[in-house]
């Protein structure tokens, strides 16, 4: 696995690692542990992702006090490198058994992430909490959700590699290349030329597939007259960039050209009415309502949009299906109105923004018209 050095100073670290203690005490929680790997980085550093489902390459556990690290002896250097300023305990057997004299010395009670900690985990804290345990729900997240300047900062640098991607696109997109050939392209472009990672294995989806918004790349031959779909981002310093542009090869006929200057308004009203302040479900609607009264409604399959950090879809969600959630100065969402018709095709147009004051700034460099999504 290839680790980037991060530009994050041991003092941003230091600083979330109070605004969660705050937290504690706003809460009543003396204790809390920390299973979810992206949170575990957001708040010590320590950048190694778990292995799969089931595995884990080590757990927080905080205390006012207190921080320590627990991990197992594959990850112990890159734990020591990583994690400045947290105690690092390195488990050989069970993690359990090695983290119950620790967790037996922590204030109760002991919060824990209830959208993430396994049946097994919970049922063996409270024991040894003798029930004095408390689940909470995007406690970290909502940390998470408003981004510092170091944060935006990698994101707009993966989101500018990403856009060099598309724009080479043009040039290697032709009829009768597959779908997963061009995915393959995407992920050698982001590993070899630029060194980075993916936020998410790529979409290619063309003609019908491309009515499915999370299509899954297939050995369909890319066709003339038809749209197709390229959803992907890069990975940089741990923040995710993502991006959606749709291709049309020859002259647009005059069905697809309707559909995408629909949804490049709906995408525009979005852009000009987001602003600290709105609710992410009033959000979805500057698109949604548009769509409504253009009789369209049916075919916006997903909400507008949704935060990208660490995590390449996290809060807030811009839905109305989520609970609402109010738009804050410097959160970073993606704006990507979209619509599917099956048997014909999609087309989505997505771009990022951080949210300001009395608006959103564009991140997006390149342009979203039609007109340069098109190759003769």
């Amino acid at each position: 696995m290839h680790y980037q050095i991060s530009n994050m100073d041991v003092e941003v670290f230091i600083k979330r690692l109070k605004r969660l203690r705050d937290l504690m005490k706003e809460k009543n929680i003396g204790s809390f542990f920390v299973s979810h790997p992206a949170n575990r980085r957001y708040l010590s550093g320590f950048k190694v992702e778990d292995p799969q489902v089931g595995e884990t390459a080590g757990v927080l556990l905080i205390s006012q006090e207190k921080s320590f690290l627990f991990t197992d002896p594959r990850y112990a250097d890159l734990a020591i490198k990583e994690a400045k300023g947290w105690e690092i305990c390195v488990y050989h057997l069970n993690l359990f058994e090695e983290i119950e004299k620790v967790l037996k010395e922590m204030p109760p009670p002991l919060g824990f992430e209830a959208n993430h900690l396994n049946y097994k985990f919970y049922q063996r804290l409270k024991e040894i909490y003798q029930n004095e345990i408390v689940p909470t729900e995007n406690l970290i997240e909502s940390l998470r959700q408003i981004k510092e300047k170091e944060e935006i900062d990698a994101i707009k640098k993966a989101l500018s590699m990403t856009e060099e991607i598309f724009l080479n696109l043009k040039d290697f997109l032709k009829p009768g290349l597959i779908e997963k050939e061009v995915a393959w392209w995407i992920e050698e472009k982001i590993r070899l030329k630029y060194k980075a990672e993916l936020s998410f294995p790529p979409i290619v989806a063309s003609g019908e597939n491309s009515a499915i918004p999370h299509a899954v790349p297939t050995e369909r031959k890319i066709r003339e007259n038809e749209p197709i779909i390229i959803d992907f981002g890069l990975r940089w310093e741990g923040y995710c960039a993502d991006m959606t542009r749709t291709f049309y090869l020859s002259e647009p006929d005059e069905r697809f050209k309707k559909i995408y200057e629909t949804v490049f308004e709906a995408q525009k009203r979005a852009l000009n009415g987001i602003k600290a302040g709105l609710k992410t479900d009033e959000a979805d609607a500057l698109a949604r309502d548009f769509f409504k009264e253009k009789g369209l409604e049916e075919a916006f399959k997903h909400s507008l949009g949704h935060g990208v950090g660490i995590l390449v879809h996290e809060r807030p969600a811009l839905s109305p299906r989520k609970p609402a959630l109010t738009l804050k100065r410097n959160m970073v969402v993606t704006i990507e109105p979209g619509l599917y018709f099956s048997e014909w095709g999609g087309v989505r147009i997505e771009d990022m923004v951080v949210i300001e004051e009395n608006g959103c700034k564009r991140l997006n460099k390149t342009s979203n018209e039609l007109k340069d999504w098109v190759i003769k």
